[in-house]
């Protein structure tokens, strides 16, 4: 069992030497910027915190199913992540916004 994982990490480590210079020309490819500030996602945050309902997994609603299930398990992930940040800043912006209206 271990000689198959010490194989297994071996033959991982090799490949990452002989792929170098794939990781090389990754460097150069252009970024998208995209703009953390979404009104559509804004505005159903404000909906959920607005229902008088106790509303157990909000980011189930907030995400998008066809976009999860077409993502592999690490874009799946950073999906969830981003979704929660987005999420957790939605929250706070209106939570200021009714505190400085109250």
């Amino acid at each position: 069992m271990k000689n198959d994982l010490l194989k297994t990490l071996a033959m991982k480590a090799k490949n990452r030497m002989i792929n170098k210079n794939l990781r090389n020309s990754y460097a150069n490819s252009s970024v998208k910027i995209i703009d953390s500030y979404d009104k559509n996602f804004y505005d159903k945050v404000r909906e959920i915190m607005t229902q008088d309902e106790d509303i157990f997994n909000p980011l189930k609603r907030l995400m998008d199913e066809d976009k999860l299930m077409n993502l592999d398990s690490r874009g799946r992930e950073r999906y969830l992540l981003e979704t929660i940040e987005k999420y957790q800043k939605a929250r706070r912006m209106i939570q200021n916004e009714k505190n400085l209206i109250c």
